[in-house]
């Protein structure tokens, strides 16, 4: 147990609050220096894909340390980064064919945003740089990133007098739909608000639109109706607005599918991701450029987008990154974290069933979000003053079970959900032991508010 107090390490996440020390990890579980065990039931942080203590994505890194640890982007690329780009680029969607490796999600989304501005500077139309974001999202911790972020966790008013001015539009959240309507008689109502918006704000100003396929933590697994983003795609080509899929969460298989985009027929113009691209081995993210923005760059006179940094393609993370993604390959684990996926959903929907307090139930593979509610026949949020989740997750943690959630739901602050992301790895009798867990803790936790 280390405490601020005793530690010379700045905890920014709570410097009142105790820390377990992690002594190793076992596959889907973690151990801490006093010999509990944690199932990880949100991997890592929804980027441990293959488990813990995987010996041959360290022995790549060891390998690839003894070669060559750093190498400078003006100068050199590296055999990693060369093969790592090919083998994302072979899964990505059609079109998609040049990757931009950095060092994080964050560094992703602000890449992508750089440049979008670019690639609008070179075709005459300097005034379009203002990115359109949703409400419940969460797209990094820098400004620009927290300018396009819509998350009512993340307190983006502490930081207003650095951000941009971006628009913001409604997250297709139908089990809380901000338009009171019912799919389909809604005419997907959430995505047309973006054509609405761009009108309003001047499409000559707007540069692009991110959105997360499935919304991450900040929204539990907000998965979007069919059609909803075949008709974002069709506005942004309308209104000429770039389309960011954002899959830090959603990428390199964590929804069953290589990229989240891929559950509906719309091929975007940036994909930033992250997470899942090096399984948590070693800090990793890319930007993937469809062709239609690279040939943009290609054919005009300028010859370089000054928006790589010092990392971009650090030649340990792509290492590590090139052999997580043979293993999941050689292993099939997409296909499993898609079967894997379904057993722990429908799990999950036989434990609402008995549990009153879970109104919804939602998301795909491995991707899993719960919205509890105090009323499941209006879907009425639970009142923010109660801290449902924070209690949850405490107690849920005392458990032996790690579990990540936020607030929020539809346009207001009230609502309380907790995202599920374990490793593809699971098994069916440790999706059922996630399970049990968990019931007893929302059981625990709702004496505790006294619900």
């Amino acid at each position: 147990m280390t405490q601020q107090a005793n530690s010379h390490v700045f905890y920014a996440q709570g410097w009142n609050a105790e820390y377990q020390l992690a002594e190793h990890g076992e596959g889907i579980y973690v151990f801490d220096s006093n010999g509990k065990r944690y199932l990880d039931a949100i991997g890592g942080t929804h980027c441990i894909t293959l488990g813990y203590g995987v010996e041959e994505i360290a022995q790549a890194m060891a390998e690839q340390a003894m070669k060559v640890p750093f190498t400078h982007k003006v100068q050199f690329t590296s055999a990693p980064q060369e093969e790592l780009a090919s083998a994302v680029v072979e899964i990505a969607p059609p079109g998609m064919n040049h990757v931009l490796f950095v060092t994080g999600g964050s560094t992703a989304n602000e890449m992508a945003m750089q440049i979008a501005r670019y690639y609008h500077l070179v075709r005459g139309n300097e005034n379009k740089y203002r990115v359109i974001g949703r409400w419940h999202s969460y797209h990094g911790r820098t400004t620009s990133t927290l300018s396009m972020s819509g998350s009512q966790f993340v307190k983006r008013e502490d930081m207003q007098p650095y951000q941009y001015d971006f628009p913001h539009i409604h997250a297709p959240h139908c089990y809380q739909c901000p338009f009171s309507r019912t799919y389909p008689e809604c005419g997907l109502a959430c995505a047309t608000e973006l054509a609405d918006t761009i009108e309003r704000e001047g499409a000559d100003t707007i540069s692009a639109f991110i959105a997360e396929p499935i919304i991450g933590g900040a929204g539990s697994a907000v998965t979007p109706p069919p059609g909803y983003y075949e008709k974002i795609r069709e506005i942004c080509d309308a209104y000429d607005v770039l389309f960011i899929a954002e899959e830090v969460v959603t990428g390199f298989g964590r929804t069953g599918k290589h990229f989240g985009i891929q559950h509906w027929d719309a091929v975007p113009d940036f994909l930033t991701s992250a997470k899942g691209l090096s399984s948590g081995y070693a800090p990793m993210g890319c930007v993937i450029l469809h062709d239609k923005v690279t040939e943009t760059f290609f054919q005009s006179q300028r010859k370089t987008v000054p928006t790589f940094v010092t990392y971009s393609g650090h030649p340990i993370s792509c290492a590590a990154a090139l052999a997580v993604q043979k293993y999941v390959k050689k292993h099939n684990l997409v296909q499993q974290c898609a079967e894997r996926g379904e057993y722990l959903k429908q799990a999950l929907q036989k434990l609402a069933e008995r549990e009153s307090l879970i109104g919804d139930v939602r998301g795909k593979g491995l991707l899993l979000g719960i919205e509890f509610v105090q009323d499941r026949a209006t879907h009425e949020p639970m009142p923010r003053t109660l801290h449902f989740t924070e209690t949850l997750i405490k107690t849920a943690f005392a458990n032996g079970l790690i579990t990540r959630g936020r607030f929020g739901t539809g346009t207001q602050i009230n609502g309380d959900h907790i995202l599920l992301s374990p490793p593809f790895i699971i098994s069916e009798a440790e999706c059922d032991e996630l399970v049990d867990l968990l019931a007893q803790s929302i059981q625990q936790a709702r004496a505790q508010v006294a619900i």
